[in-house]
């Protein structure tokens, strides 16, 4: 038996060095074709629950608006955003001189700024505005809201008050308050749960979140990136800031992000 096995295996070689280069290049050329297609197929697959998490949204928000029995202020419909409790002044109302200001008005002087109120609270969405450092390294945690003269000049780096217009009189508004509040679309049973993508930016939302959802001036809800949500918007952009050929302007980090979910 044992010299029949040998006999078996007498005239069989390995494989060659050619055998085995050859077959590990037709493993690279396989996995070189079918990574990417993973990978395509798994970005795909996160802007459709991007897109899922979009609609849903837009409808629960939509449903909440329209419900009989939405809260009202001065007598007008809210949306479900952080403005709708809103009752937090933005910076101290004094000007430079040290004399407090009216609650509301934006004062012309650039060194100071009221602490408004949100008059319109949930009434109107927005756009929320953010922009990075001087350094530019993307870390949103350096900056809080920007200082009174800042804020009214569109420059600097942080979140960005908006100026509003009510009955012929400015007012300075917290963009952050047209930031989601998913809690309230949760209470009313709109939605069974806060989405995963919603950020902490969003009330109810979790530091695993990518995505800061809001409701614009149109009613329509839209996201900024979390991590790096700088849009743009209402800013003096200097020449290197234009939009592209395409339309698109650097640091414009609205709606979905390529691969990215939650």
């Amino acid at each position: 038996m044992k010299s029949r096995f040998k006999k078996l295996l007498k005239g069989q070689g390995g494989f060659t060095l050619v055998e085995m280069v050859v077959v590990i290049a037709i493993m690279g050329v396989m996995a070189a074709v079918a990574v990417p297609m993973v990978n395509s197929n798994l970005s795909r697959s996160k802007e459709r629950a991007y897109a899922a998490d979009l609609a849903m949204i837009q409808t629960s928000m939509e449903a909440f608006y329209t419900a009989p029995n939405n809260p009202r202020f001065d007598g007008q419909r809210q949306f479900p955003i952080r403005g709708f409790n809103s009752g937090t002044a933005l910076n101290e109302d004094r000007d430079r001189t040290g004399e407090a200001l009216d609650p509301w008005v934006a004062t012309d002087d650039s060194t100071a700024l009221s602490t408004p109120l949100n008059p319109f609270r949930g009434i109107k969405g927005g756009e929320p505005m953010w922009r990075d450092g001087s350094d530019g390294d993307g870390d949103r945690t350096e900056e809080g809201l920007n200082s009174e003269k800042n804020s009214l000049a569109s420059s600097g780096a942080g979140w960005f008050v908006n100026i509003v217009d009510l009955q012929g009189t400015e007012y300075a508004v917290d963009t952050r308050d047209y930031f989601m509040d998913f809690t309230k679309l949760v209470d009313q049973g709109l939605l069974k749960k806060v989405p995963n993508s919603a950020s902490v930016d969003n009330t109810g939302g979790a530091a695993g979140g990518s995505y800061s959802w809001y409701v614009d001036a149109n009613g329509n809800v839209n996201s900024l990136n979390f991590h790096f949500p700088t849009n743009g918007l209402n800013f003096d952009l200097s020449p290197t800031e234009n939009p592209d050929a395409d339309g698109n302007i650097p640091g414009d980090n609205r709606g979905f992000v390529d691969g990215v979910y939650p």
